[in-house]
Formats: structure tokens, sequence, C-alpha cells
């Protein structure tokens, strides 16, 4: 039998129906149609009754959305006018800044606050202590706010973002166990306010590149990899994509190479990086094969990253793609075309005054003329990496092992087996604990 739908059905009751008499037929004999007649009806009879109304939540007063457009066009206001407080605020020198602040008693807004914690952004990696100092202002703005003047999660979050962005500062000077205290704070403060879980998460990245740091590694990934996760939940693919990146460069740095290249792979192309972040990805992709002993894969990758950051203007990404590409070049057994770009890599690595990667791209010039026989070059690029180093306050250990290979060559011990150790040595010297430099397990040779 076939059956009338809903809409006819509630036509039907309401007395609205065109085709009444023959649902009225079609209902008498039919219990399933019959039954969700009286279903409609008993509704009916429910919404005509007066305590149904009377019982109904009213509608939000029109009071609250004047209060909500009232508050944000003060807070709008009061970001204006911080620009030229802050001006003034953050004008000579930085230990006039607090009792400037004392001083002016309209600073003391959370527009005010908002702008401190825009400011250090732009300062950060050529003045961090400064950057602090602003970090710092932003804290003690923030916590002088009346919370009866503003709603209050507004001001509790941003009493947390103060202590987030200290702590970010802190690390980023070395302060690292003071940054783990801030960056709690921060945490604590963020958990008090509603719907805290992606705040939270952008304090955890923050937490996270601070254990980094400490080599705390085991404690960072997870972290790192929850904050991802609930900035996909929420729909942000620019920071989700960003902590995958992290997530990345830190199992890389831990040396879980082949986990980091996994990773990469898995973010490379996505949407939510923009075209620097993507073309760094492909860069450690390219690094990645390097360190794995996959010369052919990391080729495919660095020639391309190489174009890519010139048009970008990242020259110093730019030498770092050219210096994978002359590494797996040698890996590879093409010693004799890696020699030109090892060259210019070198070279270009003392112009921007990064005088250890120079010093280690060098080496591996070195040990490239060694493999192809062109060893009367070897001597002077040793003597200019050790004057490089001396000037620039080196390790003793790192001059003792230079040292030790100039002699080498000298007398004509050197081999590429050498130059590799030594290279080893002096690449691993600044994150182990000080150690003697000694000769690999073979002795000089090969």
């Amino acid at each position: 039998m076939t059956h009338y739908d809903e809409e006819a059905l509630f036509e039907y009751v309401e007395g609205t129906s065109p085709i009444a008499g023959d649902i009225e037929s079609h209902v008498t004999g039919c219990d399933v149609c019959s039954s969700e007649v009286g279903d409609h009806r008993a509704m009916i009879a429910e919404l005509a009754a007066n305590d149904v109304w009377e019982n109904a939540p009213a509608p939000p007063p029109r009071q609250f959305v004047v209060n909500v457009a009232a508050f944000a066009e003060r807070a709008r206001r009061e970001e204006e006018e911080a620009v030229a407080i802050c001006d003034e605020l953050l004008a000579g020198p930085s230990n006039w800044w607090v009792q400037r602040l004392r001083n002016t008693p309209a600073a003391c807004t959370a527009g005010v606050a908002r702008q401190l914690l825009t400011r250090w952004r732009q300062i950060v990696h050529n003045a961090p202590a400064n950057a602090l100092q602003v970090t710092a202002l932003a804290i003690q703005v923030a916590n002088m706010l009346d919370i009866a003047e503003y709603p209050c999660d507004y001001v509790l979050k941003l009493r947390a973002q103060g202590h987030s962005d200290h702590a970010y500062v802190l690390s980023f000077m070395g302060r690292h166990r003071e940054a783990l205290d801030f960056v709690d704070r921060a945490r604590r403060l963020f958990e008090q306010a509603p719907l805290p879980e992606y705040d939270l998460a952008r304090v955890a990245t923050v937490k996270a590149n601070i254990l980094r740091n400490i080599d705390r590694t085991e404690e960072a990934v997870p972290l790192v990899r929850e904050a991802a996760e609930t900035f996909l939940r929420f729909g942000d693919q620019t920071r989700y994509a960003n902590a995958r990146v992290f997530e990345a460069a830190i199992l890389f740095d831990r040396g879980s190479i082949d986990e980091a290249l996994q990773v990469f792979l898995a973010i490379e192309g996505h949407p939510g990086l923009d075209e620097r972040n993507a073309v760094a990805v492909m860069s450690n992709i390219a690094n990645c094969y390097a360190e794995l002993g996959q010369p052919e894969r990391a080729a495919e990758y660095a020639p391309r990253c190489i174009v890519m950051f010139e048009m970008l203007g990242m020259e110093t990404e730019r030498t770092r793609s050219r210096w994978v590409l002359g590494r797996t070049l040698v890996a590879a057994g093409k010693a004799r075309e890696a020699i030109p770009i090892l060259r210019a890599t070198w070279r270009e690595f003392e112009q921007f005054d990064m005088i250890s990667d120079a010093g280690l791209a060098a080496l591996e010039l070195a040990e490239a003329l060694l493999l192809t026989g062109t060893v009367d070059e070897v001597p002077a690029i040793c003597r200019d990496v050790i004057n490089q180093f001396t000037r620039a306050g080196m390790a003793s250990r790192a001059l003792t092992a230079l040292s030790f290979l100039r002699e080498a060559v000298a007398i004509g011990q050197a081999t590429p087996g050498l130059v590799r150790h030594v290279h080893a040595f002096l690449r691993e010297l600044p994150n182990e604990q000080p150690r003697l430099f000694a000769l690999p397990p073979g002795g000089m040779g090969e």
C-alpha cells in the first residue's frame, strides 16, 4: 500500500490540504497514516496550550546584544589609541620604559596590553632583550586591568598570552629554565578560561620548543603532536601544518631521521603551508634523504629548492640547499661535479659570516678534492678554516682537530676518511659535552 508523505498529512491535519477528501478515505483504512495523523494532531494541541509558551526560554535581551557591540567598539578604540601610547612608552633606552609606564595612567588598558604583545614580535630577532622587556610590560599592564571593566575571560586570556609570549622570548635568549616557569603559568591561566583547548595547544607548542632546546625531546614530541590534532580539529590548517613541521624538526634533532622524513613527506604540499614553509619542507626532505644515505632521492629535491629559495630572496636557505646538493653528489660518487658547488657554498657561508657552516662546507670540499686526486688545494683550505675559526673564537678542541688534519695533509697522510672524521667531530661539537679529539677507529686510513 502506498502512503502519503509527512507534509501531505500535516496539511490535512491543518485543514489546508487540496486533497483532503482523498486523504480522509485513505486514512480510515491505513493504520500507518492514521497513527501519523494522530501524532500531528497531538503536537498541534500541545502547541495551542498557554503553559508551553509561558515556560519557553526568553529570547536574548536586546541589551545583551547592545553591550557586546559597545565592547567591540571600545576595544577597537583602545587599540587605535594604544598605537600612539606604545610609541611614547617604548621611545628611548629600554631602562626608561618601566618608569614611563608608571607615569602614564592612560596606558592601563587592554588595548595597550594587546599592542605590546604585537610589538615584541617586530624586534625579537634584532633586540631580544628589548623584546623581553616589552612582554614584561604587557604582563604588568594586563595584571593592572580591573576585571570589572572588561569581560573576565578577556583579561584572563591577555594575562595568559603575556606569560606565554614572555616564555617564548626567554627561550629565544637561551633562558630555558625561566621560560618553563612562565609557560606553565600561562597554561594554568588559560585553563581557567572557558573552552581553553585551542589556546592550550598554542602554549603546548611554546613548551615543546623549550623542551627541544634542553634536550627533553621525548616530552616535546607528544606535546606538539597533540597540539597539531587540536589545531586540525579547530580547522586551523596553518597552525596544524606548522606544528607537524615542528614535530619533524624535533625528530630530526634527536636522530630519528626516518620518522622525521615520514612526517615531512606527509605534510609536503599541504594547503596550510605558506610559500616559504612549503619550500622549507622540500629542503628538509632533501636533507633527510642525504642523512639516510639516499643521495639520488636527495638530488631530486635539492636543485628545485635552490631555485625556489632564490626566487623568494632567502639567500641563506638557498646556500643550505646548494650545500645539500654538493654533499649528495659526493655521496653518489660524483665528487668532480660536487667540487664547484661546494666551493660556492663555502664562500657564500663566509659572506653571510656563518663561520661554522663555512668550515664544514670547506671540509667537504677538501674531501671531494682528495677523492678526485686533487690534493694541492687542500692545505690552503685547512689553513683558511683554522684562521676563520681562530678569529671567531671557536673552541680549542675544534682547532686541535683542524690542526691535526692540516699536519696529516702536509705529510701526505690525509685521506677522505680522515676528513670525514674531522668533519663529523666538528659538526657534533656544539651539541655534546666537552670531549677530546681522537683518531677514527681505523687510524688515518679509510
